[in-house]
């Protein structure tokens, strides 16, 4: 399993998260609101390594006025000195319409910010399904970084899914930080790409 080495590969992770399932508080913090505590806890851990403080809190599912139930939520507050949703505002002013631009040694930090918050991955027939979700803009952005290692992403404009060829991505030594999807990954890599690499 991949793991956090500097500050910067953690800072670059949380843009990632940012990108995909977080967003900027009103005072500027840092803000994740998901259904996943682990993957809550990945943000939280790359916090650590910046120095950061943060809360987190976890709610009940509940079932809301309009009969609607809502699942068990994860929350993470940052409140830093540091202020990791300050230099994330900085970066994107509230907006994710466009990918940062990271030294490539932290590329693949970015990227696994972004897939562990809005990727998947499906087990189809031989190979396994892989895909991005979202209607952002940064996604087109995030296809044309594909293409300069390699991996194959067939973005399309107002659809909500967006497929990346499996072999493109394990062979370019893109991963995800969460476990159960890195072990997906490493599963089908084992099983079926032994001497392909």
């Amino acid at each position: 399993m991949k793991d956090f080495e500097t500050s910067e590969h953690a800072l670059a992770y949380l843009m990632g998260v940012y990108l995909s399932d977080g967003y900027l508080g009103g005072e500027g913090d840092f803000v994740l609101r998901v259904t996943d505590e682990i993957f809550r806890d990945e943000a939280a851990r790359a916090l650590d390594l910046t120095g950061s403080k943060y809360t987190l809190k976890t709610y009940p599912p509940r079932v809301l006025s309009d009969g609607c139930n809502r699942k068990q939520q994860f929350h993470l507050r940052e409140r830093s000195p540091y202020k990791v949703g300050d230099w994330l505002w900085g970066e994107f002013e509230g907006k994710k319409d466009h990918l940062p631009n990271v030294p490539e040694d932290l590329v693949r930090d970015l990227v696994a910010g972004i897939l562990d918050g809005d990727g998947s991955i499906r087990r189809q027939g031989r190979w396994p399904e892989l895909v991005v979700c979202g209607y952002s803009n940064y996604l087109a952005d995030l296809q044309k970084l594909f293409e300069r290692f390699g991996v194959i992403m067939h973005y399309r404009p107002g659809k909500n899914g967006h497929n990346l060829n499996f072999k493109s991505f394990v062979r370019a030594g893109f991963y995800f930080r969460m476990p159960r999807k890195q072990e997906l990954v490493e599963e089908y890599t084992s099983r079926y790409m032994k001497g392909e690499k």
